[in-house]
């Protein structure tokens, strides 16, 4: 089934239903999906701001540092 097939069955299944809890839980899916992503593009941002300032560490020095921090 393709992207648009499916998306036009989902609306017929919708439009067809009067379950307000399963209208809802699609809804909250939905909602979810979209604040996930709107959560990745901000973590990929600071990523990207991170690597310009040189707030960057090699895998090399993060265990150096973890060593540090066990011997405290």
């Amino acid at each position: 089934m393709s992207t648009i097939e499916l998306k036009e069955l989902l609306k017929s299944k919708i439009d067809n239903t009067n379950d307000d809890v399963l209208l809802s839980e699609v809804n909250l899916i939905l909602s979810r999906k979209s604040e996930s992503i709107e959560s990745y593009n901000l973590d990929l941002q600071q990523s990207e701001n991170d690597i310009l300032n040189g707030k960057i560490y090699s895998h090399t020095q993060v265990l150096e540092e973890i060593k540090e921090w066990k011997k405290r």
